[in-house]
């Protein structure tokens, strides 16, 4: 008889061992946001290094993402190729948002909060702050890493939900990742490294230094060179089809005929650096481009640079459509 009872007491011990070191092992949602917050207050500089996946139109394209970080609002993203090499970089200083293709010797102004409203995939800081103002959160804690799932502000036809993973421990970013309506991974950023306390100078925050992350081998892109053959969009919107290009010794031009009609011109750019005040940035994930209202706002031009090709898409498609057009030629080969 006191043997069982020895047993039972060993027995309800281990219970209560075992769930006071499950209680204290993860914190509660409401301790997490604390520390966050905590975190976040305390976040004088950081860099970032990451692997982004973005998969669209039965393809999948990868791209290296660097990204420095000074308090309170100076940053700069660089997106490169597999290969490490800096096609793009974003950056945020005093004067400005600044969209730089360091290759091309090419750059834009804007003014504006990119990084509140799209800059939260790359930023650390803004997607905290997305986390933290989040009013419909659902919070999860598995295997040592911290999960957020938010609906996507603001809207986005192509993105219902965004999912941020952190670590337990430390609370540095793990991966940022958009999902679709069936909750599939449209876009996954994966961090390989975080740092804290990083010594920045405010002179790197600059278009011109930027630029200068061009790499030293690359040859230069000469203007009018039409070599890169024709760059096709492997999405339409329904009801649009495809009339025949339009080619001269420095472009192509490919008219799409529907509803809303639109046409697309491909060239090399000439290297120039302007401001545009009018226009707002769009993320095609990979790369940006520039969204403008051209005769009056009756129609919509959007600009964007890929593998030293500039491109222009003009016509009064709805902006998600423009979007998807320009998604699909990502990483399709000239023919």
């Amino acid at each position: 008889m006191r043997n069982k009872r020895s047993i039972y007491l060993v027995l309800i011990t281990v219970l209560v061992l075992s769930l006071a070191m499950v209680g204290c092992g993860s914190k509660n949602q409401e301790t997490v946001m604390k520390d966050l917050t905590s975190f976040k207050q305390g976040l004088k500089s950081y860099e970032s290094k990451a692997t982004m996946t973005v998969t669209a139109h039965n393809s999948q394209q990868k791209y290296y993402i660097e990204t420095w970080y000074l308090a309170p609002n100076y940053y700069r993203i660089a997106l490169g190729n597999d290969a490490k090499d800096i096609t793009q970089v974003i950056v945020k200083n005093d004067s400005g948002i600044f969209v730089v293709s360091p290759q091309l010797k090419k750059s834009f102004r804007f003014k504006g909060d990119w990084a509140e409203n799209q800059g939260h995939v790359y930023l650390y800081h803004a997607a905290v702050d997305r986390i933290l103002k989040s009013k419909d959160l659902k919070y999860g804690v598995a295997e040592g890493k911290l999960s957020f799932t938010l609906k996507m502000e603001p809207e986005n036809p192509l993105v219902a939900e965004q999912r941020i993973v952190l670590n337990e421990t430390n609370l540095h970013p793990v991966q940022v990742a958009l999902l679709d309506k069936d909750a599939k991974s449209i876009v996954s950023v994966d961090f390989t490294s975080f740092k804290t306390g990083v010594d920045y100078k405010k002179e790197s925050f600059s278009p011109e230094a930027a630029m200068a992350l061009a790499p030293t081998e690359a040859q230069p892109v000469m203007a009018g060179a039409k070599d890169f053959g024709i760059i096709e969009p492997r999405y339409l919107p329904e009801g649009v089809t495809k009339l025949a290009p339009q080619e001269t010794q420095s472009s192509v031009m490919l008219r799409f005929n529907g509803s809303d009609p639109f046409t697309i011109i491909e060239q090399r750019p000439a290297a120039v650096s302007s401001a545009m005040k009018s226009g707002e940035i769009v993320d095609l994930w990979g790369t940006t481009a520039v969204l403008a209202q051209v005769d009056g706002g009756q129609t919509r031009s959007m600009h964007w640079f890929h593998n030293n090709v500039e491109f222009s898409l003009t016509g009064k498609l709805p902006v998600e459509e423009m979007i998807k057009v320009a998604q699909s030629m990502i990483g399709t080969v000239g023919k």
